[in-house]
């Protein structure tokens, strides 16, 4: 999904993105995936989410960092999982956001400006040229019909394997066998930790 007209990837997500995202996903069950910067594994600097079917793989259903995602614990509308080992914040989706794309959108924007002051990323406007709204940090987030989940990123790479959005929903890509015995040596959930943030760092507003 590519804006029609050039914004930068380091933009904040707008009303226009969340209406286009649940549209999308109206249309058939997937995973969509926004990587705001490079730092979060972005490849092109023009803004677009990306959007794959599920399940990822006809082994695992859905996706494997699902079953966690499930233990999370909510104060309000912001979940967060005592199992994994770095900032996040997670929310639930209203299916009737999806019938109605325009009001759904807004609530979803407003969701996701919240979750960014959750994980002390302020979601003020810092204004450039009078129009563009530049995030505040890099991190990924993902959105399904039943959830939408926000990491903060401190790096793209841990030894030399790229992590974007999907490395959180248990997508890891490797590009040879030297990288995949890394990930088999340290372990998924130690790779995420350390391109993402360590918790105690910084405080949940």
């Amino acid at each position: 999904m590519v804006t029609r007209s050039f914004q930068e990837q380091e933009s904040l997500l707008t009303l226009d993105d969340f209406e286009a995202l649940l549209l999308c996903l109206d249309e058939f069950e997937g995973l969509i995936f926004y990587n705001a910067g490079e730092a979060a594994g972005a490849s092109q600097r023009h803004k677009h989410l990306q959007m794959v079917p599920l399940p990822l793989t006809a082994e695992v259903p859905h996706m494997p960092i699902e079953p966690l995602l499930n233990t999370a614990r909510f104060e309000g509308t912001k979940g967060f999982v005592s199992g994994l080992p770095f900032l996040h914040v997670l929310v639930r989706l209203n299916p009737e956001w999806m019938a109605s794309p325009g009001k759904g959108a807004q609530e979803l924007l407003r969701q996701y400006l919240a979750m960014l002051r959750a994980v002390g990323l302020s979601g003020s406007r810092r204004e450039e040229g009078g129009e563009v709204a530049m995030q505040p940090g890099p991190y990924n987030l993902l959105v399904t019909r039943q959830w939408m989940f926000l990491v903060p990123r401190s790096t793209e790479c841990f030894e030399g394997i790229s992590v974007n959005a999907l490395g959180f929903a248990g997508g890891l890509l490797v590009k040879d066998e030297v990288q995949l015995n890394l990930l088999k040596t340290f372990g998924p959930m130690t790779v995420l930790q350390r391109v993402a943030i360590c918790e105690e760092n910084i405080p949940i507003i």
